[in-house]
């Protein structure tokens, strides 16, 4: 019978294999590799581009500290302060799917001065009573689009227009009105053909209306509509409306030399959103949209402006106005507060497992 270990001998057997452990765990763990002088270090697995948006949107697998987008991941080039008719400025802020030279001169064809080119109004008498910097400030830590968002809709600042489960939607509605980025001034001057291009040149198409009235008064939860955005009473105070217009403006003879677009930054009124996230459907401009009758694509404006005092109409979600009802091919009507906004047509579904 073999006598037990004494305990001198144990504590020496431990250190052994203590000692042994630490030399053979080095040994099996990788040497960093120095470069060589002159070489340039890159990051192991960093991404090609910068802005690239998660491909994960499961709460078990994504960054519990990444909550979603908010205006500080706006990263495109900074806009023009003011309002500008110029084609090149304009163009810097235009979203694309592509910026190739066919694409770039589809877009300097609908941009710049004049009644019938998407624009930001006359620089000469357009004031804003909102900077960009006080924008963002109160647009501050909001989330305005979460990864599965983006993940669904494949691009930034679009949420998917739904009343329980975002992954049936069957279109995606951009969070601002066009350009859609975050406190930017809003296009205005564009008539439906303009805009119809715009937005095709994101891969995107005018909203219909079906799809503007749901965005508008939707619960992601389920619940009941709204009347309006915001909720079920008219407040004018909630967005960019109940403000002054010019008195001099003559919209028969000189529309562009006297009307001004007096409008503020996309998302300037944090509580003028819907509860699917979409900013400004009611006050800051009018908005163009379609609707199908017969097969045939009309144009369908609808919206208040800045200057809408809660008398002119009922400016509500589901409010049908039939004004300027032409075929989308045809409608040349422009005006000084009218603006857009894109959809995006998606697969339900399709995004489950990317």
């Amino acid at each position: 019978m073999m006598r037990p270990p004494r305990p001198l001998e144990v504590v020496i057997a431990v250190a052994f294999a203590t000692v042994v452990g630490a030399v053979v765990g080095r040994a099996r763990r990788p040497v960093p590799i120095e470069p060589a002088p002159g070489t340039a270090v890159v990051a192991d697995a960093a991404p090609a581009v910068a802005d690239v948006a998660p491909a994960v949107a499961d709460a078990g697998t994504a960054d519990a500290s990444f909550a979603g987008y908010t205006v500080d991941d706006d990263h495109e080039p900074e806009p023009p302060a003011g309002t500008t008719t110029d084609v090149e400025t304009l163009l810097s802020v235009v979203p694309m799917a592509r910026r190739d030279e066919a694409s770039l001169a589809i877009a300097r064809r609908w941009l710049g001065y004049g009644s019938n080119h998407a624009n930001q109004g006359n620089p000469e008498i357009s004031t804003h009573a909102i900077s960009r910097e006080q924008c963002k400030e109160g647009l501050r830590g909001v989330v305005l689009q979460t990864t599965l968002d983006r993940e669904i809709c494949g691009g930034p600042w679009e949420v998917p227009i739904h009343t329980g489960d975002p992954r049936k939607a069957a279109a995606c509605i951009d969070v601002f009105e066009y350009p859609n980025r975050p406190c930017v001034i809003p296009f205005v001057f564009s008539h439906p053909i303009a805009a119809r291009q715009l937005c095709e040149l994101q891969g995107k198409r005018l909203c219909s209306q079906e799809e503007w009235n749901a965005a508008c008064e939707a619960d992601p939860n389920g619940g009941p509509p709204r009347k309006y955005a915001y909720g079920d009473e008219l407040d004018l105070s909630v967005c960019h409306t109940g403000k002054q217009k010019s008195p001099r403006c003559d919209v028969d003879r000189a529309l562009f030399k006297t009307c001004s677009s007096d409008t503020v930054p996309s998302g300037s009124y944090p509580r003028c959103r819907s509860r699917l996230g979409v900013f400004d459907q009611h006050g800051n401009v009018a908005e163009a949209m379609t609707r199908l009758e017969k097969g045939v694509n009309y144009v369908q404006l609808k919206g208040s402006a800045f200057f809408y005092d809660g008398e002119m109409y009922a400016d509500h979600c589901r409010f049908d106005p039939r004004w300027h009802v032409d075929p989308v091919s045809e409608s040349w009507h422009t005006n000084y507060h009218l603006g857009f906004r894109c959809c995006r047509t998606v697969t339900p579904g399709d995004a489950q497992n990317p």
